[in-house]
């Protein structure tokens, strides 16, 4: 295997900004790789990375096939709508190379299973990139918990606000979000199953015990444009609420959107804050997606991590970088590692199924009268 490994990127819309930075060697904060091709239709987004990147122009694809038989690319990251996953990850593992595929990993577990196979039986590196486990102030959390300092997790609530417009943030065309409401491509679920999946892994990550049920309630919002109401509908509000087979133990997942929010953001309009409350003490993280709490001294609190321990004393730590983007490269890092080493990454293929799961209950509560759905009744898709 060559000196650094040779990544190849398919896909260049919205996110690819985020994974990006980790080929930058001005930036990239010591990650053993370089970007040396790339794939998109769109030919002018293409040109401004193969500038930036010095990437040459016989390394510029618009299909993907044609990237997948340089045999300079050693590593891909896949990084298109969730429908065309599993086509596109079977062809790169049947190529032998290895690869890092954008949440969510498929629409069925049926898909998902055929990758997981494909990549076994090609003996390539394949995990689902999940940036929200390498946050940094999750990472210091769920130290913590491995750590016992609250004892056993009994509880966990995560709370996401968004707002269509905001102080600051990310100007998305509603054209661009178009393949996230479709049927087809998301089960016209922008938030519960595409966005969710990071929830769904944070969520039963710090649970640290199998979740056995979800139940979902979903309210209407219908988005606006120059403020006239459109018949175009987002998945929110909404509550989810993950049980185990102990009732004791569960979380829940609630989430609002709204035409405006006072927050300002880099990234999204849109910010989280999470509690995890175990048996002798408790963790709050606020913030990440957003910088809503980036300067909040008192309340909520500043980003990072805070914890109260058993003898009722609170403790602070802010240290940690805060800053979203970040996780995307400790991310990138993790995969670049894993392929270097023979380490799986996360998420392993295993576990992004499991994963995938939970999501796919969470969408099938929604649509079936905020019943319980238990994950053991999804076997494929929905």
């Amino acid at each position: 295997m060559a000196d650094k490994i040779r990544v190849g990127m398919i896909g260049l819309g919205r996110i690819s900004t985020l994974h990006l930075p980790a080929y930058d060697p001005n930036q990239n904060g010591g990650i053993n790789a370089e970007l040396v091709a790339i794939c998109d239709k769109d030919k002018k987004r293409t040109r401004e990375v193969a500038q930036k990147y010095n990437i040459p122009e016989s390394n510029c694809y618009t299909d993907y096939k044609d990237l997948l038989k340089q045999n300079t690319v050693d590593a891909v990251e896949i990084l298109l709508p969730h429908h065309l996953h599993a086509g596109t990850t079977i062809a790169t593992a049947k190529a032998g190379k290895s690869i890092s595929l954008q949440k969510v990993p498929a629409m069925t577990l049926g898909e998902m299973d055929r990758m997981i196979k494909a990549a076994q039986e090609n003996s390539v590196h394949f995990r689902v990139f999940e940036n929200f486990r390498f946050h940094e102030p999750y990472m210091k959390a769920m130290e913590m918990i491995e750590a016992g300092l609250i004892g056993k997790t009994e509880r966990v609530d995560y709370r996401m606000y968004a707002g269509y417009k905001a102080l600051s943030g990310w100007k998305v065309p509603l054209k661009s979000n178009f393949w996230r409401i479709t049927e087809k491509a998301n089960y016209k679920s922008p938030t519960i199953f595409d966005d969710g999946y990071h929830k769904h892994s944070v969520i039963s990550w710090m649970l640290q015990e199998p979740i056995d049920s979800v139940i979902t309630w979903l309210g209407k919002f219908n988005i606006k444009v120059a403020g006239i109401p459109t018949p175009i509908q987002w998945d929110c509000p909404f509550n989810i609420i993950y049980t185990c087979k102990n009732k004791a133990h569960y979380a829940t997942w609630s989430s609002s959107l709204h035409d405006f929010l006072p927050m300002h953001s880099d990234y999204y309009n849109c910010d989280e804050y999470m509690d995890v409350i175990g048996e002798k003490g408790a963790i709050f993280i606020p913030g990440c997606t957003g910088s809503w709490f980036k300067d909040c001294e008192a309340g909520p609190g500043k980003e990072g991590v805070h914890w109260c321990t058993a003898d009722g004393k609170w403790h602070s730590d802010t240290s940690m970088n805060s800053d979203w983007a970040q996780s995307f490269i400790n991310c990138s890092k993790d995969f670049i590692e894993g392929v270097r080493t023979g380490k799986q990454s996360q998420l392993s293929p295993e576990e992004a199924r499991y994963i995938l799961q939970i999501g796919l209950a969470a969408v099938k509560s929604s649509r079936e009268n905020f019943r319980e759905v238990k994950l053991k009744e999804i076997t494929d898709g929905i």
